[in-house]
């Protein structure tokens, strides 16, 4: 996933704003404007970090001439104490930027570390582990970063990027397979089918679909869609996934795995930050 620089600029400034970092009352009354400081970032525990360079615009747009000492590069692997990020600059102005910063940075290494917990689970199999569109509101490219320096891979990014039939869509219309038949290859080269029951994934397969998603079924029924679709289509599962029993649901023969926890329910990194008087 790539993020372009207007993009972190913008959430950046958002970030800001949203605290009103330039509103700080308790740093403009009780710090001196001129007194300058050091400030560390480091982990409270063993991750893998993402988002660092999105801190440093934070910091930098909200203090000019702040001055980078050291740094490590998102998809880091590193333990509990070590630093992340030393920055100098205005004392009044890194304060007031701190929570905006370390939100967004333990946010992202809490994706890329979850993500790179289930990578691990699976990486002898040959398959890959995808992302969803359950993201936050507003941070979606930015999740999807993070997942990447994880080591998975990005499912679509938005509406636009393939057909992805799900149960909602044939409860509006009880003609969608007639219109899945009138398709052209192009267009079923862009096509998932959300399968619930195995009576759908041998219609899937009758209409010639190439990528069929099997949704909240167990592992029983995953083995007989597998055993139904065979080499005709590639697989994705989706439901309920987690680092307990993904290595089961990986023992299957199938091409990918859809997990929506990995950006909605990511537990944040517990990082933090240490300043000192300069």
């Amino acid at each position: 996933m790539k993020i372009t620089k207007k993009e972190v600029t913008r959430l950046a400034a958002n970030l800001l704003k949203e605290d009103k970092a330039y509103k700080d009352i308790t740093s403009n009354y009780f710090i001196d404007n001129k007194q300058q400081a050091k400030a560390t970032i480091f982990s409270n525990e063993s991750i893998i970090v993402a988002g660092i360079d999105f801190v440093i615009e934070l910091f930098k747009r909200n203090c000019k001439n702040i001055k980078i000492l050291s740094k490590l590069k998102d998809g880091s692997k590193i333990k509990k104490k070590e630093n992340i990020l030393i920055i100098q600059g205005n004392g009044r102005k890194i304060l007031s930027a701190e929570r905006a910063a370390l939100n967004l940075l333990q946010h992202l290494s809490g994706i890329s570390t979850l993500t790179g917990k289930l990578c691990e689970k699976i990486k002898k199999k040959k398959l890959t582990i995808l992302d969803t569109r359950k993201t936050t509101p507003g941070l979606r490219k930015f999740e999807k970063y993070a997942v990447s320096i994880g080591g998975a891979k990005n499912h679509r990014l938005d509406l636009s990027e393939s057909y992805m039939l799900k149960d909602n869509h044939l409860i509006l219309n009880n003609k969608i397979y007639e219109k899945i038949a009138k398709m052209n290859n192009k267009q079923k080269k862009r096509l998932i089918l959300e399968c619930d029951n195995l009576i759908q994934v041998k219609k899937a397969i009758d209409l010639n679909v190439k990528y069929i998603l099997l949704d909240n079924m167990n592992i029983k029924n995953i083995k007989k869609a597998k055993k139904i679709i065979g080499k005709k289509a590639k697989i994705e599962v989706s439901g309920g996934i987690n680092l307990k029993n993904i290595t089961k649901i990986s023992s299957v023969d199938i091409d990918f795995i859809s997990i929506g926890a990995i950006t909605h329910s990511a537990p944040a990194a517990n990082i933090s930050l240490d300043i000192q008087k300069i």
